[in-house]
This record gives C-alpha cells, sequence and structure tokens, in this order.
C-alpha cells in the first residue's frame, strides 16, 4: 500500500486487543456526539424556519394574500424565491417548480422507478410459474419412474 511507511508502529495490527477497543469505543462516542448535534442543528432549523417574521415582512405578506398566521420565514424565503422567479431568475423558478412537485427530472425518475418495481414484481411471477412447472415436471418423471418400478418388479432391469 501506498505511503504505508509512515504508518508503521501506528497502526491498529500493532496494538493490543484491548487499545484498538477502546481507539474504536472513543470513534463511536464521537460519531454519536457528530450526530446528535447535526440532529439539534436540523431541529433548531426547522424551529427557525416556524417562528414569525416581522411586522414590516408580515405587512408585505398580507398584501400578496397571505394570512398573518403563515407568516414565517419558511413562507418568506418562498415569497422571495417566487419574487426572483418573476424577475426572470431560472434557478429561483427551477426551485419553485421542485418545491410544487413539477419536477420534470423526479417525475422521470417516480415512472423509472416504478417500471422498475412492475419489471421486478412480472420477473417474480414468471419465476415463481417457472419453479411450479419445474415441480410439476418432477412429479411427472417420479410417477413415471415409479410406474416403471411397479412394472419392472422394483429392480429397474428387465430382462
Amino acid at each position: 500500500m501506498a505511503g504505508s511507511d509512515n504508518l508503521k508502529g501506528k497502526g491498529f495490527e500493532s496494538r493490543s486487543t484491548e487499545e484498538v477497543r477502546e481507539i474504536a469505543r472513543k470513534g463511536g462516542q464521537n460519531s454519536g456526539a457528530a450526530r446528535r448535534k447535526k440532529r439539534t442543528m436540523k431541529s433548531s432549523a426547522k424551529l427557525l424556519m416556524d417562528m414569525p417574521v416581522s411586522k414590516q415582512l408580515t405587512a408585505k405578506m398580507k398584501m400578496m394574500g397571505i394570512d398573518e398566521e403563515d407568516a414565517t420565514y419558511q413562507m418568506g424565503i418562498l415569497v422571495a424565491m417566487l419574487q426572483e422567479a418573476l424577475q426572470g431568475n431560472v434557478k429561483a423558478a427551477q426551485f419553485i417548480r421542485e418545491m410544487i412537485g413539477e419536477d420534470p427530472k423526479q417525475e422521470m425518475q417516480r415512472k423509472e422507478f416504478k417500471l422498475k418495481q412492475d419489471e421486478f414484481k412480472y420477473r417474480q411471477t414468471q419465476d415463481a410459474a417457472a419453479a411450479a412447472a419445474e415441480e410439476e415436471t418432477s412429479s411427472l418423471a417420479d410417477d413415471i419412474l415409479a410406474a416403471w418400478e411397479k412394472r419392472t418388479g422394483g429392480d429397474g432391469d428387465e430382462e
């Protein structure tokens, strides 16, 4: 492995089982702390997005027909993106289109996924039918063999 010379004496292979276990334990604890921090950040962001906006922004939204109770930062971002889209910002228009679920790429991906699901189900039924046909053929062969053994007296040799 390239660059492994600088790891001599520092890798896991030169450490005792207890040392490796301790290092892994600390790594797991740090990973959990990082996940908790990210989760906290996500919930904080959601909390901020649902907070009511200033009176000035609420007044602007009210002029657009948005109820005062719906005047949150999340709504403010959507209003700002809509205004940008109306001024010709293509990225803002794409953002709005994605938010309302009319993205052609996403629709195409949904259709492809549905087709793959249908194909999978079709193959499952085909495989089940083939297995049943094979089982039926096997039992027919067993019946023929049993009849042959009965006719020949069970030893399989008729002379």
